[in-house]
């Protein structure tokens, strides 16, 4: 049996509606974002990026003061 658009869009109108599947992807989506999983990767990202800044700022300070002394 092949499936044409028409009746896949039949078929799929039956099961679900637009705001059924618009709810149950906004429920999922929220559910997840306010896990404590995603909070502890969130905040594990963000120590990482700052930690990653610090380096690098100390390292261009180290070089402007070593070309400042070379002088």
């Amino acid at each position: 049996m092949i499936l044409t658009e028409n009746k896949l869009r039949e078929i799929l109108t039956e099961e679900m509606t637009k705001g059924e599947i618009s709810a149950l992807i906004a429920s999922k989506l929220g559910d997840n974002l306010n896990s404590r999983e995603f909070k502890r990767k969130v905040k594990e990202l963000a120590a990482d990026v700052v930690n990653e800044i610090f380096k690098l700022l100390w390292q261009r300070n180290s070089f402007w003061k070593s070309a400042s002394i070379g002088s």
